[in-house]
């Protein structure tokens, strides 16, 4: 007996199973969840997208704020290097806006309190 004739025994044995689940009563509710889920993924995929551009424009305006901070060379470099890690680059802005939205704030913002001022907190 081949491989390829077993895995295609396996197939027909999972396609069978599947079938029978399909028609099975009991996973009905389980059937009308994914077909409401199905149903929602087109409001799901606008709402991601709103969702990513309001994190852009609020890392951009976030990380022109603390641009001033960063140029400055009076400011301690260590703290300059804190601020720039979070909030220097715009890939670097995004990720912290991924984590703050994530519930993950509290070392950003830390930075930020620490670093830059304490007006950063109402951001």
């Amino acid at each position: 007996v081949d491989a390829p004739f077993l895995r295609l025994l396996r197939f027909a044995k999972v396609a069978r199973s599947l079938r029978i689940l399909q028609r099975a009563h009991i996973l009905g509710s389980l059937h009308l969840l994914l077909k409401s889920v199905h149903a929602s993924l087109e409001v799901l995929f606008w709402s991601l997208c709103l969702l990513a551009v309001i994190q852009c424009i609020a890392g951009m305006l976030l990380a022109q704020s603390v641009q001033g901070f960063l140029i400055d060379d009076s400011n301690d470099t260590e703290a300059r290097q804190a601020v720039f890690r979070y909030f220097g680059t715009f890939t670097a802005t995004l990720l912290t806006m991924f984590e703050v939205l994530m519930a993950n704030w509290a070392p950003p913002c830390r930075v930020l309190v620490d670093c830059v001022s304490e007006w950063c907190t109402h951001l």
